[in-house]
């Protein structure tokens, strides 16, 4: 397992069901499981766990241009893109969204 990329922060605890959720979007879900999901479903990885919320807010607080920044240059422990080479910006924006959010029941409902 590659975690050579992911950083030391300490990781907040979230729902299992947060870092189980893949995105709706076939396409966000590949990217998702093929890069993100290493470091962001992994409580050990020191990143924050996707649906966590409280993890997630003070990155939010420096807003989507400073996240953005972070997931394209890289920034302490996070390598550049992720290591999603293939992402677009629109494509990190949309897995930082999906990440950051509370979890969705199943269901969508």
């Amino acid at each position: 397992m590659l975690l050579a990329g992911c950083g030391a922060e300490e990781a907040s605890k979230a729902s299992p069901s947060a870092a189980q959720g893949v995105p709706t979007d076939t396409a966000l879900a590949q990217l998702y499981g093929a890069s993100c999901k290493q470091c962001h479903a992994n409580p050990a990885a020191g990143a924050p766990l996707t649906g966590d919320i409280l993890a997630w807010a003070p990155r939010l607080e420096k807003g989507m241009d400073t996240l953005l920044d972070h997931s394209i240059n890289g920034f302490q422990g996070m390598p550049p893109l992720g290591l999603c080479m293939q992402c677009s910006e629109a494509d990190i924006r949309a897995l930082i969204e999906f990440m950051a959010a509370a979890p969705q029941p199943a269901g969508g409902h």
